[in-house]
């Protein structure tokens, strides 16, 4: 019996839904990889802080940010499994500290002496953080921040120094009160973590033969996400395959999240969740244009925190970006008609890149397949298929089409994954 109920199910998920939680699985960065990269972090921060070290008894608290703060962590690189890790480094410092200096600190603390934990790591001083690559090509970056005395709770000021632009100065931000913010707003839906674990185990297989013999795993982190979460992480994808080849700074992570905050209610629908935060995003920045001005997001937690202090650099940033928002929606709203498996893959190439692209459609394709044998599809007395979007996967089987075109010329390619 819970074998058919898990089918019944799976044959009513939307199969573009379907498509796009297969690909938000295969970028999504595991239980152990967190571990790992806490691991990480915290050896980090007790080296920074070790006998000896140019900032000992000076680190008050170390802690993650970014997206592993708010569980929107994605690979970087999928295929190598490769992720980024931003940690946050209070140090015990006045707030009128000079960033140079502050930055050259935290550079020599890290690097050490020869013969030291992480000499003979990649270690780089960057304007903001200072940035370690560990052996697997994971990657930490180290911010130091001073608390403002006074100030709201966890508020503080960042280091910014860049040598070659001669720029020099501190920004105030609050990192801990925007995850905190973030976090008490993104709720999990149980429809969507329903979907999800039907999914998952249809693409794998598991549900024809195994599905009463094979527990649940004690703890899948997507399952716990919230769609809007999930689809978060889709458009941080997106941007990463859009930006590979460009010499652009791209829209960061924090700001993508920010904005997604604002896009209105949420949905169990991935793909309209997808659609939902990309034309909010559009919309600002088309509102920002028609008054000639950048867009401004800033950090609805500690407003003094502007987010989009880097980029857009200019408007035309903005647009660059606004335009590949208008072409990602375009392309999901092409896929929710019919569609064949050579527009399929080549459509998901372009969106998401080759490797989850690929994976994704051979994950949907298999789990048709199971659907076909349990005759959950819906056959009709001349024997067509109920249901287009499944039909080439009976009548053509796996078929791999030419690359992606982009409306930019050239091809999507996904070399590193």
């Amino acid at each position: 019996m819970g074998i058919l109920i898990s089918l019944d199910l799976a044959a009513t998920i939307d199969p573009l839904d379907g498509i796009l939680i297969d690909i938000a699985r295969r970028i999504q960065v595991p239980k152990t990889k967190h571990e790992e990269a806490a691991d990480h972090f915290l050896g980090l921060c007790a080296h920074v802080d070790r006998t000896g070290s140019p900032l000992e008894g000076k680190i008050l608290e170390s802690y993650p940010s970014g997206s592993f703060s708010i569980a929107a962590a994605i690979y970087s690189r999928v295929r190598t499994m490769q992720h980024d890790v931003d940690v946050v480094v209070e140090v015990d410092f006045p707030i009128g500290t000079d960033p140079e200096w502050m930055l050259d600190k935290l550079f020599e603390a890290v690097k050490g002496d020869p013969g030291s934990r992480y000499y003979d790591f990649k270690v780089e001083r960057n304007s903001r953080c200072v940035t370690v690559t560990y052996p697997d090509g994971v990657t930490v970056d180290l911010m130091p921040v001073a608390r403002i005395p006074g100030g709201p709770e966890r508020s503080g000021v960042l280091f910014h120094h860049n040598a070659k632009r001669a720029e020099k100065y501190r920004k105030e931000v609050n990192p801990k009160a925007f995850t905190l913010h973030f976090n008490a707003r993104i709720k999990s839906s149980d429809v969507f973590a329903s979907r999800y674990r039907t999914r998952r185990l249809l693409a794998d297989g598991l549900l024809q033969e195994r599905a009463e013999t094979q527990p649940m795993p004690d703890h899948v982190p997507i399952e716990e996400k919230s769609p809007r979460l999930v689809a978060i992480q889709l458009l941080k994808r997106f941007r990463d395959v859009q930006f590979r080849r460009r010499d652009a700074r791209c829209p960061p992570s924090v700001v993508i999240a920010a904005m997604a905050l604002d896009a209105g209610q949420m949905s169990d629908s991935l793909c309209d969740e997808l659609i939902t935060i990309a034309t909010h995003m559009q919309r600002e920045i088309e509102t920002a244009e028609r008054e000639l001005r950048k867009l401004v997001v800033a950090n609805p937690a500690h407003q003094a925190d502007i987010f989009t202090d880097r980029w857009p650099e200019d408007r035309s940033a903005q647009v660059l970006w606004r335009d590949d928002l208008v072409r990602l929606v375009r392309h999901l709203r092409t896929l929710r008609g019919p569609w064949d498996p050579e527009q399929l893959k080549s459509i998901l190439r372009e969106l998401f890149g080759e490797t989850p692209a690929d994976r994704a459609f051979e994950d949907h394709y298999r789990g048709q397949g199971t659907l076909s044998k349990q005759n959950m599809l819906g056959i009709t007395k001349s024997g067509a298929v109920k249901s287009a979007l499944a039909a080439p996967a009976l009548s053509t089987g796996l078929i791999v089409p030419a690359r992606a075109n982009t409306d930019m010329g050239g091809f999507i390619e996904d070399p590193i994954d």
